[in-house]
């Protein structure tokens, strides 16, 4: 009989497993293992002993420790940079990858808002003293469908290829943009290509959007920066989901500033919250949101589907 320990408590809600979920895990994993789950950590070092795997939000390199059986510590994370530790040998860490299927459905619908002017609209119908309390022909001047439009992934792994997935229905072009050109995928049309970083000039003459999903790490560090947003045609749109580090932030200010870009959705940031003293608190036309790309009641059923799967190819 193996254990599993659970430890994702989270300030946010959706994040937080109930104890209904914690039994459809268990349910999943069957008569081989055993499904600890604790609500603080206080607990989670008491069931840590006996753990054969872990699944947490945060984990402290002294707890390594005290988890003599423990041959997996995984996390819902996508990101690589989230656990700052450097397990034992023998202990394999592990990342969520099933983070596609929601943030995918939110980068497409900002897409299709920024592209039929909704943020836009929103914007101006609210603004106490604003020049358009019924603006409707600013945005018949700017409302377009997504159908022939460009939209560019910046990161076109995982997720960016499922938010690639979610536009193509509606007639975008996408250009996947990842460290080297990957192979393309067998629902592109002909009018889709994938690209390398370093041909990026090429991936963005045409493009209506671009959309980052990039890791953080060294390589991606400031990557967005003046010269690459130039590289987009004036009144494109930048959204970024992926993480903060790869974005100048003040040259992002100031492209929106000066309207050559037409706008811009940030979910993530260099520092998280997002100071009250940041250049984009106060850039035009910039829609800005607290991390929060993933959220989805059935956040935690996905990450135990994906974890169960694992831990029983054990």
């Amino acid at each position: 009989m193996k254990t599993l320990a659970v430890f994702l408590e989270s300030e946010v809600p959706v994040f937080r497993p109930s104890d209904a979920s914690v039994a459809r895990l268990a349910a999943l994993l069957g008569d081989g293992w055993r499904v600890r789950a604790a609500r603080d950590e206080a607990s989670f070092l008491t069931v840590l002993p006996e753990a054969d795997a872990a699944v947490v939000w945060t984990f402290r390199q002294e707890w390594f420790a005290s988890a003599p059986r423990l041959r997996a510590l995984c996390t819902p994370a996508a990101g690589k940079d989230y656990f700052r530790v450097t397990p034992p040998p023998g202990v394999e860490l592990r990342y969520g990858s099933f983070h596609g299927a929601i943030m995918g459905e939110t980068a497409a619908a900002c897409v299709l808002s920024l592209s039929h002017g909704l943020f836009q609209g929103a914007s101006l119908m609210t603004a106490r003293g604003g020049r358009e309390a019924w603006p409707r022909p600013f945005l018949a001047a700017r409302a377009r469908r997504l159908a022939g439009a460009t939209c560019a992934i910046l990161g076109f792994g995982a997720i960016g290829s499922a938010a690639a997935r979610f536009l193509k229905p509606f007639g975008a072009r996408i250009a996947g943009i990842a460290r080297t050109a990957k192979p393309r995928p067998a629902w592109f049309g002909p009018e889709d290509a994938t690209f390398a970083v370093s041909d990026a000039a090429a991936a963005l003459r045409d493009a209506s959007f671009l959309v980052s999903f990039l890791p953080s790490g060294p390589e991606t560090d400031g990557l967005v920066d003046a010269a690459l947003l130039s590289l987009l045609p004036p009144g494109a749109f930048f959204l970024n989901f992926g993480r903060g580090n790869c974005v100048d932030e003040n040259a992002l200010a100031a492209a929106l500033a000066s309207g050559r870009l037409a706008g811009a959705v940030l979910d993530v940031y260099r520092e998280e919250p997002l100071p009250l003293s940041s250049p984009l608190r106060d850039a035009p036309n910039a829609w800005l949101f607290p991390h929060s790309s993933a959220f989805s009641p059935d956040y935690v059923d996905l990450c135990f589907d994906e974890l169960s799967a694992f831990l029983k190819s054990w």
